[in-house]
């Protein structure tokens, strides 16, 4: 019995030291992000799941919302951008 708590506990830190579980967009969101970046590059998929992992919806459409007055993206997004165009170089 405590050998199986201990296995519980252990897949438990496991699970925490992954990675975040993509936040929930609505699918109008992800259609619009292929339409300036398309699904067929490697660089926009894994900008996609980053940029889905890192920020919510609501954050994601504040964070376009100031580009579009500002010109000013939020450093997370482009984080995501650049980590992902410097590993999936096409």
């Amino acid at each position: 019995m405590r050998w199986a708590f201990a296995a519980l506990l252990g897949l438990g830190a496991l699970a925490a030291c992954g990675e975040r579980a993509p936040n929930v967009y609505p699918q109008s969101a992800h259609e619009r992000f292929n339409m300036s970046c398309p699904p067929e590059s490697a660089a926009c998929v894994c900008t996609w799941d980053r940029i889905t992992r890192t920020v919510t919806y609501e954050e994601y459409e504040a964070a376009l919302s100031r580009f579009r007055e500002t010109g000013l993206m939020d450093p997370r997004i482009t984080r995501a951008k650049t980590q992902c165009l410097e590993r999936h170089r096409e």
